[in-house]
């Protein structure tokens, strides 16, 4: 796929503040980035489809952020072998995302909006939603970035090669929700308002929803519900007047699968390269605690996430003839199970057959008989081991929404019907995620029915309850974001559930019987003194460090402002 590698000038303008800057010379600099005559003028068609794809098209992320750390951190999956020691510590090569936005989505989209202004008054009237789109989703990833990052630049970005600032400053997070906020809103006026003249449409160059306006209109009112969440424990005022602005809105916010905001991509699209998820030796497996709690509530999602381990019948007569078990030894008839994620669970001689798979002999070939129960590989690789399938890249779906409500109805900020909600939510993700396991053609699929789904509602740890409810929402909230890293972390983050006092319930973490924090952050650094933007850099960490939560820079336990204590 073709790389817009001229705006990699951007990592210079807004670089990371975990990385650091490569040098240049000023003329250099001002060459690339203020003569916007001096690039190739696409088509503004193709040239959205590049930065949608480009949101996605992000596999050092895929194989550094989400299958190395966050995956982890958050408990959606570990390795084999459980996790090192170095589990609250190390975050090597993560926050590919920051240069992601500042030399790929972030300029294609704003060149996007420079385009549509140098036009003809006629025409640029002509091009009103097709201006107003890419907002929604500058505003998207810039919330993606902050989100590990804190301060970052934006309001003064992306502007040097149009006669702005190359030196732009870092916003706060609080400013950035406020603008984010702004945006949006201010997006779904736009696109409300029925224009005098037909509008262009970005057709299927926009691989979400294919130019149809009300759903972008449904996205950016959900975008806005989603970031107003975060500030639950920051600013539960700002949060509650945004919601309920947003949820009295007459589009309103996603409400159905049909309107989901989700990237299908083609085929081969996450083939190969660092997307690989089981290459170089890697072998996921769930974690015990979340694998636990599906198994006991018999949640029909555990199929489409997890494979059954490698102990079956005939295996299990196998290791016995071969004196691999003892004879005695009883089949057990569960074939799912989740490996322990505290470093310390590997000195454990009770857990000891979950980190120390059984060989046995199968002709001259050896089979490993492992205790754990791999993820389904497909579900993040649609390719991996010869597969034909189909991705989903999900960035807000019904059952996140479902959810959402459900949360907010629970907390008193909403009058909405909290059990309702629940139980939509649940619905909704047992469908999602058997669409993406069909479309992924993953091992051994079997179709979900309308009975599983009845039954798992009956489930007794799964009937609502309004006692519990706050913590039945979010375990089923943090399943249901399986698929999205991201998102599973920062429910973890933002409501400390699951814990080890909840249904879903966390083992504690230690190393040497020490406890050990969950990484809340990437690693922000300090500039280096030949920055071009040093000031502005500079003074960003030390706010940030102001705040007694966030420690030190480089401490990936430390929490930035929307992640109060």
């Amino acid at each position: 796929m073709k790389r817009y590698y001229r705006y990699i000038a951007y990592a210079l303008l807004a670089s990371s503040l975990g990385t650091s800057m490569i040098s240049c010379s000023r003329e250099d600099f001002a060459e690339y980035n203020t003569d916007p005559d001096a690039v190739m003028n696409p088509a503004i068609q193709p040239l959205f489809t590049q930065a949608l794809t480009s949101v996605h098209d992000t596999d050092f992320e895929a194989f550094y952020d989400n299958y190395n750390f966050l995956s982890r951190w958050s408990r959606t999956f570990l390795q084999r072998t459980g996790n090192s020691v170095t589990l609250g510590e190390n975050a090597a090569n993560t926050n590919q995302r920051y240069s992601r936005f500042y030399t790929g989505v972030g300029p294609l989209l704003v060149d996007i909006q420079k385009m549509v202004d140098k036009m003809p008054e006629a025409e640029k009237a002509r091009h009103i939603y097709i201006r107003t789109l890419p907002t929604i989703v500058k505003v998207y990833f810039a919330w993606y970035v902050s989100d590990t990052n804190g301060s970052i630049p934006y309001s003064e970005a992306f502007q040097a090669r149009y006669g702005g600032t190359m030196t732009p400053k870092y916003d706060t997070q609080d400013e950035l929700f406020a603008t984010f906020d702004r945006e949006l809103k201010e997006a779904v006026t736009i696109l409300q308002t029925k224009q005098p003249v037909d509008q262009v449409s970005y057709g299927t160059s926009d691989i979400y929803f294919q130019g149809n306006i009300t759903k972008w209109i449904k996205a950016a009112n959900s975008l806005r519900l989603q970031i107003a969440l975060r500030l639950s424990k920051r600013d539960p005022q700002r949060m509650a007047t945004i919601v309920k602005e947003v949820l009295a809105d007459k589009d309103g916010v996603i409400n159905s699968a049909a309107e989901q905001w989700v990237f299908y991509p083609g085929a081969r699209f996450t083939e190969g390269g660092n997307w690989n998820i089981t290459g170089n030796g890697r072998a996921f497996v769930g974690d015990h605690d979340v694998v636990n709690y599906m198994w006991k509530n018999n949640d029909p999602r555990l199929r489409f996430f997890f494979v059954k381990n490698m102990w079956s019948e005939e295996n299990f007569a196998a290791a016995k003839a071969q004196g691999k078990i003892p004879a005695t030894a009883v089949f057990d008839q569960r074939r799912y199970y989740g490996q322990f994620s505290s470093p310390d669970s590997q000195k454990d001689p009770a857990k000891s057959r979950f980190f120390a798979p059984i060989q046995i002999k199968n002709g001259d070939a050896n089979v490993t008989l492992d205790t754990v129960s791999r993820i389904q590989d497909r579900l993040f690789q649609p390719e991996n081991n010869g597969g034909s399938g189909l991705g989903t890249m999900p960035i807000i779906t019904y059952a996140d929404i479902c959810f959402i409500r459900a949360e907010l109805a629970q907390r008193g900020v909403t009058s909405e019907n909290a059990e309702e909600w629940y139980y939509k939510g649940i619905e909704a993700s047992l469908r999602f995620y058997d669409d993406v396991a069909k479309r992924a053609v993953i091992y051994d699929y079997t179709a979900l029915t309308d009975t599983e789904i009845e039954n798992f509602k009956k489930q007794p740890s799964i009937v609502y309850s309004s006692a519990k409810g706050l913590e039945q929402i979010v375990m089923q909230s943090y399943l249901n974001f399986f698929r999205n890293f991201n998102e599973a972390w920062a429910i973890v983050k933002r409501t400390g559930m699951p814990n080890k006092n909840t249904a879903i319930a966390f083992e504690d973490w230690s190393v040497d019987n020490a406890p050990i924090e969950m990484p809340r952050r990437y690693v922000i650094n300090y500039p280096l003194t030949g920055d071009y933007n040093y000031s502005n850099k500079q003074k960003a960490v030390e706010d940030m460090v102001k705040d007694p939560d966030f420690g030190a820079p480089t401490n990936i336990s430390g929490r930035i402002w929307w992640d109060k204590k």
